[in-house]
């Protein structure tokens, strides 16, 4: 029988970044997410699946910052991707 290994969700107070076409606008919201350490071609990255509801506009992030378990991450988003129970996939090469 095949075991589900996903993580715990925990609350994170999410800093973002998209661009527009009247420059960079700074968005912060509180979401629940799961967090997975990733190498991105030798570059340490994260895969962070944010559960719905989604922030609004997350999907169009091209920098994002968070603190996890009291320590403190920002990177850059390199790809995203829609998830079957409506969440958002980023993956995220840090910084």
């Amino acid at each position: 029988m095949k075991m589900s290994c996903r993580a715990p969700n925990a609350c994170l107070q999410l800093d973002y970044v998209r661009d527009t076409l009247f420059g960079p606008v700074a968005l912060s919201v509180e979401c629940q997410a799961q967090l997975a350490a990733l190498n991105l071609q030798g570059r340490p990255a994260l895969r962070l699946h944010i559960c719905p509801p989604l922030p609004d506009k997350v999907e169009r992030a091209h920098s994002v910052a968070f603190t996890w378990d009291g320590r403190s991450y920002h990177g850059v988003v390199r790809d995203q991707g829609k998830c079957g129970d409506g969440g958002l996939n980023l993956l995220v090469e840090l910084q």
